[in-house]
C-alpha cells in the first residue's frame, strides 16, 4: 500500500533524500553538513502519515551550520506545502510551524506572541502535536495556561464545549481565542488522575473512588447532547483493527478475528442509554483535589454518547500504563478491577468488557512491538471476561 511505503520512507535514513529535495528543488542535490532526526510521526492506517524531523546543514557563504524544522505528510494539501516526488511516492512537505491546516501555529510557538495574549512573559513547550490535526502548548509563567491549536472550524466547538462545563464548574476557564483556530485556557485546578495513580502508593488518599469518577460525569450539562456524536472505540473497531495489523502483521489475522468478536459481542449485550459524554475520558484529562475527581479538560469530543464508552475509555488507558511504565504504576491492575467492579453495577459488564477491549485494541497501533504485543495480550482478556459475562 502507498500509505506503508510512506511510512517506511518517512521513518528510514532514505528520508534524508525527500528532506534536502524539500530545502533545494532540486533531486540528488546534497546539503553540506546535511543531517537529520525524527522528531514525530503520525500514522493512521489506510488514511495518511505525517512526520516532523528537526534538519542541521551547513550555509555555504558565510559558512555556518542552520538549523530547521520539516514537515511531510501524504496528506493531499495544497496551501503552503512544496509537492515532491520521491521513488514514485508523492509527498507534501513544509516549514514547520507553518502547518498548512493550522494557520494559528506559527503565532503560539511564538513566545513573544502568547505573552502579548496572557499579559505576561512565558516559556512555551509542545506537549502535544499531530501534524495538519492539532497541538498543545503549555505557555509557564506568572499565568500560566495551555494553548491548543486546531483547525479554524474545529476551535469554535471546542471554545463552546469548555465554556460549556466551565459554567457549571468541572473544566477550566476559556482565557481567549485571539486568532481562528487558537483556544487559550485556564489550568485546571489540581493534579491530573495520571498523577494521582502515580502517588497511589504512597498516598492513596489522593486517588479518587469509583464513585467520584462517576459523579463528575452525572455533572456533565444536558446540553452537551446537542452537541455533533463522534464515534467511540468501538463503532470504529475496523479502523482500529486495520491499524494494529499494521504495527503486528503476523498478528493481522487473529486481530481481525477479535475486531469481529468485539462487534458481536457489542451486539448481544445490553447497552446504555445515550447521555452526555465526555468522548476521551482518560486519566490525563481528568483532574483531581483532595482525592476528588473534579474536572475535566480535552473537551473535543464532548458529546452525546454511551456512558459504557466513557467508563471503558477510562479502564482500557489505565489498564496500560503498566507496559509504559512499570516503576510509577505497579499496582494499577488492582484499581483497574476495583473500578470495574463499581462501574459494573451501573452498566452491563459484558458491555463495559467489550468495550474496554475495543479502547485497548486503539491502542495497539500507537506502540512498539513489544507494547503492541502486551496491549493485544490484553485485549484478548478482556474479551475472554466479556464473553463470560454473557454466558
Amino acid at each position: 500500500m502507498t500509505i506503508d511505503r510512506a511510512m517506511t520512507l518517512m521513518t528510514s535514513p532514505e528520508a534524508g533524500s525527500v528532506l534536502q529535495l524539500a530545502l533545494t528543488g532540486e533531486p540528488g542535490v546534497e546539503l553540506p553538513g546535511f543531517r537529520f532526526e525524527l522528531d514525530r510521526v503520525h500514522h493512521r492506517p489506510g488514511a495518511d502519515v505525517s512526520a516532523i524531523y528537526q534538519v542541521w546543514y551547513d550555509l555555504p557563504s558565510p559558512q555556518q551550520p542552520t538549523e530547521e524544522w520539516l514537515g511531510l505528510t501524504t496528506v493531499e494539501v495544497t496551501d503552503g506545502v512544496a509537492t515532491l516526488v520521491h521513488n514514485d511516492l508523492v509527498v507534501r512537505a513544509w516549514r514547520h510551524p507553518a502547518d498548512p491546516r493550522l494557520p494559528g501555529l506559527p503565532a503560539a510557538c511564538d513566545s513573544d506572541v502568547v505573552a502579548g495574549w496572557l499579559g505576561a512573559p512565558v516559556e512555551l513547550e509542545m506537549l502535544a502535536y499531530r501534524p495538519l490535526r492539532r497541538a498543545v502548548l503549555a505557555a509557564r509563567g506568572e499565568r500560566p495556561a495551555f494553548v491548543k491549536v486546531l483547525r479554524s472550524d474545529k476551535a469554535s466547538g471546542l471554545a463552546r464545549r469548555q465554556r460549556l462545563l466551565h459554567q457549571v464548574g468541572i473544566a477550566p476557564a476559556i482565557i481567549a481565542e485571539p486568532q481562528p483556530g487558537v483556544v487559550v485556557s485556564a489550568v485546571a485546578d489540581g493534579i491530573s488522575l495520571a498523577h494521582a495513580l502515580v502517588a497511589w502508593a504512597d498516598e492513596p488518599e489522593r486517588l479518587p473512588s469509583a464513585a467520584s469518577l462517576v459523579a463528575l460525569l452525572d455533572a456533565l450539562p444536558a446540553a452537551a447532547v446537542r452537541f455533533p456524536r463522534r464515534e467511540s472505540w468501538s463503532d470504529r473497531i475496523d479502523f482500529h483493527g486495520a491499524g494494529a495489523a499494521v504495527v503486528l502483521p503476523d498478528q493481522a489475522d487473529e486481530i481481525h478475528a477479535l475486531s469481529g468478536e468485539i462487534t458481536r459481542l457489542l451486539a448481544l449485550a445490553p447497552s446504555g442509554p445515550i447521555v452526555p459524554t465526555h468522548g476521551d475520558y482518560y486519566e490525563a484529562n481528568i483532574f483531581t483535589v483532595d482525592g476528588r475527581a473534579t474536572s475535566v479538560i480535552d473537551l473535543d469530543s464532548l458529546g452525546p454518547g454511551r456512558r459504557d464508552d466513557d467508563l471503558a475509555c477510562l479502564l482500557g488507558h489505565v489498564a496500560v500504563l503498566p507496559n509504559l511504565s512499570p516503576e510509577h504504576y505497579p499496582r494499577v491492575a488492582e484499581v483497574v478491577e476495583s473500578w470495574r467492579t463499581e462501574f459494573e453495577r451501573l452498566v452491563h459488564p459484558a458491555s463495559l468488557r467489550a468495550r474496554t477491549a475495543a479502547v485497548i485494541l486503539s491502542l495497539v497501533s500507537g506502540a512498539d512491538v513489544p507494547t503492541a504485543l502486551a496491549r493485544l495480550d490484553l485485549t484478548r482478556a478482556w474479551l475472554v471476561r466479556a464473553r463470560q459475562a454473557l454466558s
